[in-house]
Formats: structure tokens, C-alpha cells, sequence
């Protein structure tokens, strides 16, 4: 087997290993009759769990080689080994970082499945019941997550270990990369009018006093008319949060709160809110809050459109350079911090394959040539508010086969990749001497089982 399949055989295990962590919270065990597959210490793997793993990840692996199922089930054994290794290190997660972690694994699975109504119906029961039942496996997961971590912080590449690791690949087996392109975006909010501004201030403060009058309950009121859907569906609330998580001026407010006070009207960028507390813990705390959004018109539209249009003008006649128009004016948080561009969530780099980006991305580049901006173009933001885009076009390159010049930083992530799950082999095999850990010798009959078959 030449380096590089080497490579991306274990690549592809890491990133399993990866995802086997992030899926299992969403899997939906199937009527499978509960059988101890495997004893690790005193954790097990019951065939339930290790099957619903697989129905999460087969259709994302099919072009692997071997044989997938057991593939699995040898991550989920080092899983559990690394979850023995938390428990004797006494590797503690606070209630905080578990609630943390929750909200955020809902808010994809709600961002892939449409809205919090679906999911629910999805997972047959209320997201507070499911976040509930899944706080221990939580838990076990981010105490996994947190051994992982300490052994692979240490793991470095050299650029001497990078370029012997590129020497030593065949070049008929040098990985081909698709095209790649550098590409740049300022996204834009439009704002409202003012008369838009003072109705919606106008309608929460009405609220607001109704409220305080005992004549509109918080909660209710929130779920009905707050136009931040997402925490809408629950009150309002937004569960812990720190200094810091949020936006300045909402924070502020919060952080003064005492129990069962409102707020007064506070603006940010989103619109108005109105806050009430929940709880307090150290030093997170819970609120509610009832945002009102400024309706937004088609002039408010239009005059965005011609800033950006401006906004162009200037950057090709070299008064404002795009990274410091990106940083100043765009709104869109993941780019904004990059000088405005995209960048390769795997190696950090700028200079990204095109089929990582967004389908309606890769028909507006295919019109443009290096240093071309595109139109100012209306999208969807975020937060679901409507926005505009311009897209600056820096370079492109076409396929080609990998090289150092040009591949730096993937070729260094695959060395790196490649050398963590050396490490991880190498942890495994020495630590599983000291642990009990037995297979129920049905499930050994398969190559990725030899590991673990014996304990000498």
C-alpha cells in the first residue's frame, strides 16, 4: 500500500472516529434486540448502539476499503478505552460545558432538519426530554474528547517531517486536487428606516408594560410574537451563556439583572429586546428575551445595494483595500475575521476546492475571472434576515496534482493526520495491557478486530 492510501485509509479513520462522536447523539437506535457486543473496563457496547452508529455514517463511507461495520465498531472499543482513561484520570465536565454542548449539537441538528417543530416530531419527543435522556452520553463523549485533546496537543510536524513524508509518495500516487479558488465576500445587512425602528421599539415597549401590568405572561408572549424563532419555540430562552457570548450591549443588560426583573428596551444589531432572568451559576447565567425586529423595506434594499455597488468603485481604485472593507462593513462572522475570505476548514488555508462552497457560490464564480467582484447579489443571512453579498474573485487554479509549492498545507495536514493516528495506535496498544477488554468472539472474524483480540 503506497503512503499516500496509507494516509487517507487513516485520514479517513480519524475524521470516522470524528464523527462517530458527533453523530451518535442524533442516532435513532432501531428495534434491535440489546446484546453486549463488547467489555471495556467496565463500559460496554451494546450491538443497539454500535448498529445505529453505522445507519449514521454508510452512506457518507461507501468507497471505503475493508469492511466498514467493523471498522466501527473498532472506533467505538477506542472510544470506550479512552473513556476508561478519562474516568481513572477523573477528567471532570461541568453541567455548564454538558448544556453548552447540547444546545449546540440541537442547533445543527435543527439547522439540517428545517425548525425545532420537526425535530421534535423527528425524535418523538420534546427537546428538553431528549436533552434529558442524552446528558450522560454527553457527558462520557466530551470526557472522550477531552483525553483526545491531551495527546494530540503535543503532536507537531516539523517542515522537514512534512517534506519527507511528500518525498516518500510515488508520484503516480500524488493526489489529484480539484480547482481551487481564492475567494473573498463582504455580506451586508440592510437597515431599517427609522419609522420602521420606532414601530418596533413602539410595539415591545407596549408589551413590555403589559407585561410588568400582570396583564401578558413573558413566556407566552415571547413564543408568539418574538421574531427570534430559534429561542422562541422555548419562551425565549437561551439557555447559559458567559461574558463574552453575546453581543455588547445585550450582555450588559443581562449580566444586571435580579430575578424576575424585566428589562428596559435594549438595542443591538439584531433589533429590540427586552430581557428576563432565569437562573444564575457562577458566572453564566439564563435568560428570556423578546426580540422585535425593524421591518425591513425596499428601499432600506436598495440603498444597501448601491453602497456595496460604491463600496466596489473604491476598492478597485485602490482607497479602500478589501480586507479592511471586509472588516469594517461585512456581517457575516466566519469570513469578516479572515480579511473577508473563505478559507479550507480542514487545513486553515485560503485557497479553497470548489466543491466546499455553496452550490448558488461556485454559479456566480463560474461567470468571473481572477480580480473580478461580482454584482451586489441578495441572500439569505444567518439569522434568516434578508442580506446582500459581493463576491471578489483573487485567484483561481485548476485541477492539478499535488505539489509543495502549491499544497503546502493540505500536504502538512495529511502529515499531520497521519502521525496523530500513529500516536493514538501507539497510546492504544500500550494502555489496553492494563485494562479488561473482551469481544464476544462472533464479532472478531474481520482484520480490524486483530488489534484488540488479545490483551498481552
Amino acid at each position: 500500500m503506497s503512503k499516500l492510501k496509507s494516509f487517507k485509509k487513516w485520514g479517513a479513520l480519524f475524521l470516522l472516529m470524528v464523527m462517530l462522536s458527533f453523530t451518535s447523539a442524533f442516532a435513532q437506535p432501531k428495534q434491535i434486540l440489546e446484546e453486549v457486543v463488547a467489555l471495556i473496563g467496565d463500559n460496554i457496547i451494546l450491538k443497539s448502539e454500535w448498529e445505529a452508529e453505522f445507519l449514521q455514517v454508510k452512506d457518507q463511507y461507501t468507497n471505503y476499503k475493508g469492511n466498514l461495520k467493523c471498522e466501527i465498531l473498532n472506533q467505538l472499543i477506542l472510544q470506550k478505552l479512552m473513556l476508561h482513561k478519562a474516568e481513572l484520570d477523573s477528567v471532570i465536565i461541568t453541567d455548564e460545558q454538558i448544556s453548552y454542548e447540547m444546545d449546540r449539537k440541537i442547533r445543527y441538528f435543527v439547522s439540517q432538519i428545517g425548525d425545532e417543530k420537526r425535530l421534535e416530531e423527528y425524535l418523538g419527543k420534546t427537546i428538553l426530554q431528549y436533552k434529558e435522556e442524552m446528558k450522560p452520553r454527553i457527558m462520557q463523549q466530551m470526557q472522550v474528547q477531552e483525553v483526545q485533546k491531551k495527546m494530540m496537543d503535543a503532536v507537531k510536524v516539523t517542515p522537514t517531517e512534512v517534506k519527507k513524508y511528500f518525498d516518500e509518495i510515488p508520484y503516480d500516487s500524488l493526489p489529484l486536487f480539484g480547482a481551487t479558488v481564492e475567494l473573498g465576500q463582504i455580506v451586508m445587512i440592510p437597515k431599517a428606516n427609522q419609522y420602521a425602528k420606532e414601530y418596533a421599539y413602539n410595539t415591545l415597549k407596549k408589551y413590555r408594560e403589559e407585561i410588568i401590568a400582570g396583564k401578558r405572561n413573558f413566556e407566552l408572549t415571547a413564543k408568539i410574537f418574538s421574531d427570534d424563532k430559534g429561542s422562541a419555540l422555548n419562551g425565549g430562552e437561551l439557555g447559559y451563556f458567559k461574558r463574552g457570548d453575546m453581543v455588547p450591549a445585550f450582555e450588559t443588560m443581562a449580566f444586571k439583572l435580579k430575578p424576575d426583573s424585566i428589562s428596559s428596551i435594549v438595542e443591538t444589531q439584531f433589533g429590540y429586546h427586552i430581557l428576563k432572568l432565569i437562573d444564575r451559576k457562577g458566572e453564566k447565567i439564563n435568560i428570556r428575551h423578546i426580540l422585535i425586529k425593524p421591518t425591513i423595506i425596499t428601499r432600506d434594499l436598495a440603498e444597501t445595494e448601491t453602497f456595496l455597488k460604491n463600496l466596489i468603485v473604491k476598492i478597485k481604485a485602490d482607497s479602500l483595500t478589501f480586507c479592511k472593507a471586509a472588516g469594517k462593513y461585512s456581517e457575516d462572522e466566519l469570513t469578516k475575521s479572515n480579511c473577508g475570505f473563505f478559507s479550507d476548514p480542514n487545513v486553515g488555508s485560503n485557497k479553497v476546492e470548489i466543491e466546499l462552497l455553496d452550490q448558488d457560490v461556485v454559479l456566480q464564480i463560474q461567470k468571473m475571472k481572477p480580480g473580478d467582484f461580482s454584482k451586489p447579489t441578495p441572500i439569505q443571512a444567518q439569522d434568516g434576515s434578508s442580506a446582500y453579498r459581493i463576491l471578489y474573485l483573487k485567484s483561481e487554479m485548476k485541477p492539478h496534482r499535488a505539489n509543495m509549492k502549491d499544497d503546502y498545507q493540505k500536504i502538512q495536514a495529511f502529515a499531520l493526520e497521519q502521525k496523530k493516528q500513529k500516536a493514538m495506535e501507539d497510546w492504544a496498544a500500550k494502555f489496553k495491557k492494563t485494562v479488561y477488554i473482551r469481544i464476544e468472539p462472533s464479532y472478531t472474524n474481520c482484520k480490524e478486530m486483530n488489534r484488540w483480540k488479545t490483551n498481552d
